[in-house]
């Protein structure tokens, strides 16, 4: 009988069918990445995930999105004002077009002077007045906007009206989604390939969220200096952590059953696999505007710098509990458990070391001198 072949990290071979924009990764049906080298080069990743399915993502990430891989990225490169989008949650989505409603995460790679990002509105708005404003091209007036700095994240949650200004670089992370409806365009026309007609201003009304938006209460990270690895959001949909990778790391994935995504932002990272003792490891390397996908059925790799100043976002998918509360009474805040609604609890990265330990798998991190 052959011997089942072992997955291995995959690159991807960049898409840049859109101005102003380059997917790293995405699983969209009409937009798939193609893995760049190795036994599964030429395959994309939706071939693959129809091929391995819970070999790649993960046991409990495949229970809920199935053969689609859940997660996608790009790079918005700053060379313009992107349009003014939002988009819905899973619920509306579903629903309405059957697709996943999205979620991103925005990583400020670089910004020029006087780059903004514009998010949600500086008071509560009318969906009367924002109409006529989108259709007067007048809609600044109403948005919140801020100057981010080269290392801040934003998480966009379904919902929130969003644009990047020109000169801002960002790395987006983001449920596997095609669903940017459009709602301004800043008086730029868009060839028809671009967009899709049917996610429009209209389309949208109902589930924008024409709130103030309170950059504390959602989520704004600012950039700071300390530390190897900062979370930058951990929502249902995805959870996102910067690494600054200034020595090797021996990443136990297996505890995690879930794959690893690495989006490099800065420098060049190696990560080096066993398959087999006697052979020793295998290395792929990653370069800053690339990611790398570690399946989950590699148990444990090491993450080593091969450039100073090396940073990378690691992507992964958190076990979700049922949707349903009354199905599941142990989930917190089912209104028949009593306990659950006291259900908090925090972890301290710095003080787990014990290498057995089964929480958050940063605590397996452990570096190499």
């Amino acid at each position: 009988m052959e011997e089942e072949k072992k997955l291995y990290p995959f690159k991807f071979i960049p898409i840049d069918d859109v101005p102003q924009e380059t997917v790293l990764l995405a699983d969209l049906g009409y937009l798939d990445s193609l893995v760049r080298e190795g036994w599964l080069a030429a395959n994309s990743i939706s071939e693959i995930m129809d091929m391995y399915m819970d070999r790649v993502v993960g046991e409990h990430a495949f229970a809920w999105y199935g053969r689609q891989f859940p997660v996608m990225a790009k790079v918005l490169d700053g060379s313009g004002r992107t349009p003014l989008m939002v988009c819905p949650d899973d619920e509306t989505a579903a629903q309405r077009l059957d697709f996943l409603g999205k979620a991103k995460l925005w990583h400020v790679d670089s910004v020029e002077k006087g780059g903004r990002i514009f998010l949600g509105f500086k008071e509560d708005t009318s969906a009367e007045d924002f109409y006529y404003a989108c259709r007067d091209n007048k809609v600044e007036d109403l948005l919140y906007s801020v100057e981010p700095k080269a290392g801040d994240s934003f998480f966009i949650y379904p919902g929130l009206v969003h644009a990047a200004g020109k000169g801002v670089k960002i790395t987006e992370i983001a449920e596997s989604s095609p669903l940017d409806f459009r709602l301004c365009t800043w008086g730029k026309d868009y060839g028809g390939d671009e967009f899709d007609a049917a996610l429009s201003l209209e389309a949208a009304f109902d589930f924008i969220d024409y709130k103030q938006y309170k950059p504390g209460l959602h989520n704004h990270a600012h950039s700071h200096d300390g530390g190897i690895s900062s979370h930058l959001t951990e929502c249902e949909e995805f959870s996102v952590t910067k690494l600054k990778l200034t020595d090797a790391m021996h990443i136990y994935s297996s505890k995690l059953d879930c794959f690893l995504l690495y989006v490099c932002l800065e420098g060049e990272a190696s990560l080096q696999v066993i398959f087999d003792q006697e052979i020793g490891p295998i290395n792929y390397t990653v370069q800053a505007g690339e990611c790398i996908l570690v399946p989950a059925e590699v148990p444990d790799f090491f993450l080593v710098p091969v450039a100073k100043g090396t940073s990378l976002l690691e992507v992964n998918v958190e076990k979700r509990a049922d949707a349903d509360a009354y199905i599941n009474p142990e989930i917190p805040g089912n209104p028949e458990d009593e306990e659950a609604d006291d259900f908090d609890f925090e972890i301290d990265d710095e003080e787990c070391d014990d290498p057995e330990c089964d929480c958050h798998h940063h605590h397996h991190h452990h570096h190499i001198s």
